[in-house]
Formats: C-alpha cells, sequence, structure tokens
C-alpha cells in the first residue's frame, strides 16, 4: 500500500514538473515574439542592443538546459 503511494505522488510531482517546464519555455518564446514585434516598430537603437542581448542569454540559457 505505502509503495502505491508513493507511486502516485512521486508521478504527480514529475508530471506537475514536466508542465510546469513546457510551460516556462513556452512564455518564453512568446515573451521573445512579442519583444520581436515591439522593436521592430521602433527605430531606437537602445531597443534593438537590449533585445540582441536578451536573444543571446536566452539561447545560452538554452543551451544549458
Amino acid at each position: 500500500m505505502p509503495i502505491a503511494l508513493l507511486g502516485s505522488v512521486v508521478s504527480g510531482v514529475v508530471k506537475t514538473m514536466c508542465v510546469s517546464l513546457i510551460s516556462e519555455k513556452l512564455l518564453l518564446i512568446v515573451v521573445q515574439k512579442l519583444l520581436a514585434r515591439l522593436v521592430a516598430s521602433s527605430k531606437n537603437t537602445l531597443d534593438d542592443e537590449l533585445y540582441a542581448a536578451f536573444c543571446k542569454q536566452l539561447e545560452a540559457d538554452q543551451a544549458k538546459s
């Protein structure tokens, strides 16, 4: 009986972690796309530099994962 309980707890935790990871990656992709549209609509060069740094950092973080 305790093993069955432990199995359900572990599977619930793993499922929650997977959904959380997918949600985080999806959120980062959406933010990146929205920032790209915002930067494209502006003539400010500082925005372009900040967006490029954000994308570079995002790629580095995703390469680590």
